[in-house]
């Protein structure tokens, strides 16, 4: 009790803060502003990052939800999202617009005649974009990975006119790729229940859709720069074009482009119990292609159609056999309803999708914990029973300690 009140007592003024370095935010006032003045365009980017700061990488919200709720495992009788009779959101199905991750502006000295390039580098990542120019130059940076440092440069051909460095801190690594790629997250940066490991980032993501409608050229770029390689569609269909699509795409051109994309789409209907029970077979093939994308060097984006029901079982499992806590990967599972309609719900639907007792997250979990119980009642670990439940499905121990091999490292000194 005392967890959630900390949580909504200290939710409240974020919200009315409401994270201004969100680049899709909308105004506040409502159409409340009795004052208008004349606003420079300039003054509406998000918040100027100066050399040698560190900076949040995580969107406010989400923060504040991922450091403030501890879960304990198998407890499904309460949810920090849901409160009162309309949640901590109102009348809001949710936020929609926290998924978007925390976004900043690089100021330069620009001529609108002339071509900018800007290159953001992390570690061996790196990223370079041209830049759309005005008298006042200006680059928007977004999709920062968590404590991470960065460098940058900005070019006029051959000349640097702006480089600096700054860190990052946070959470969560979210993403959003243009120009309707929504409820995308790095499965990177959680630590497994022993506080010893972390899941390394750029290596799975998590997301809604991919295809032709919601992607667009310059969403492409933001796949192909962030260093994604493959792609499980995982939507109950196979003709959705997204292969015909992202193949087409990864060509010369592009950024960190490879001629083909990896893809998978077994056409799996429903998440949850049912997914795991009746699609077993299914299941096996999503997870093995997982597997083989991470031991062939292939970052790897999953999706179904709004990245929350099948999306959401196959990362309880990738989750629970790399060692997550359970109340972790169901506050994981919850963050999905930070995004906007047609990506946390379907459109229309009213419901809040959450941890809580008699919704689909607890079922699932519940199946696989079954898969550790005893006959006294304990149950072992997790990561045991998601195991026992690979084996069963038919992957074998082997191929699960070269996976945690390849995804897990040691947690950073403070």
């Amino acid at each position: 009790m005392k967890t959630r009140l900390l949580f909504i007592s200290l939710l409240i003024p974020v919200m009315v803060l409401c994270t201004p370095n969100n680049a899709e935010n909308q105004n506040g006032d409502n159409g409340q502003n009795t004052n208008p003045v004349e606003v420079d365009p300039a003054d509406e980017l998000a918040p100027e990052i100066q050399d040698g700061d560190n900076i949040l990488a995580t969107n406010q919200l989400v923060e504040t939800f991922i450091t403030t709720v501890d879960y304990p495992e198998r407890d499904y009788s309460y949810s920090a999202i849901k409160r009162g009779n309309n949640g901590i959101y109102k009348d809001q199905v949710s936020p929609g617009v926290s998924d978007i991750p925390s976004t900043y502006t690089i100021r330069f000295e620009g001529n609108k005649t002339d071509v900018y390039t800007g290159t953001l580098s992390e570690g061996d990542w790196s990223y370079t974009k041209n830049i759309g120019t005005t008298e006042d130059g200006y680059w928007e940076i977004t999709n920062l990975r968590p404590n991470a440092s960065y460098t940058y440069q900005v070019k006029n051909g051959g000349t640097v006119v702006k480089s600096g460095h700054f860190t990052t801190y946070g959470h969560l690594h979210q993403l959003t790729f243009k120009a309707r790629v929504r409820n995308v997250r790095d499965l990177g940066g959680w630590k497994t229940k022993d506080g010893k490991k972390m899941i390394k980032y750029r290596k799975i993501y998590r997301g809604g859709r991919l295809q032709e409608s919601t992607l667009t050229s310059a969403g492409i770029k933001d796949v192909l720069g962030e260093g994604i390689r493959a792609q499980l569609d995982l939507r109950g269909h196979t003709t959705s074009g997204s292969q015909e699509y992202l193949d087409h795409s990864a060509m010369d051109g592009y950024p960190n482009a490879d001629s083909k994309y990896t893809f998978l789409a077994p056409c799996i209907e429903e998440g949850y119990t049912q997914m795991l029970r009746d699609d077993k077979e299914k299941t096996r093939q999503c997870i093995a292609f997982i597997f083989n994308c991470i031991a062939n060097d292939e970052p790897v984006y999953y999706h179904c159609s709004l990245g929350r029901d099948r999306t959401g079982t196959i990362s309880l499992l990738l989750l629970g056999i790399l060692g997550v806590n359970e109340g972790d990967i169901s506050k994981e599972y919850e963050i999905t309803q930070f995004a906007p309609a047609g990506y946390s719900v379907s459109e229309g639907e009213k419901t809040q999708m959450t941890r809580l007792l008699g919704v689909d997250y607890d079922g699932a979990a519940m199946f696989l914990w079954n898969y550790g119980k005893h006959e006294d009642g304990s149950y072992d670990e997790f990561q045991t029973c998601v195991q026992k439940y690979f084996n069963e499905i038919g992957i074998d121990d082997s191929a699960i300690e070269t996976f945690r091999a390849a995804m897990l490292e040691d947690v950073p000194a403070n």
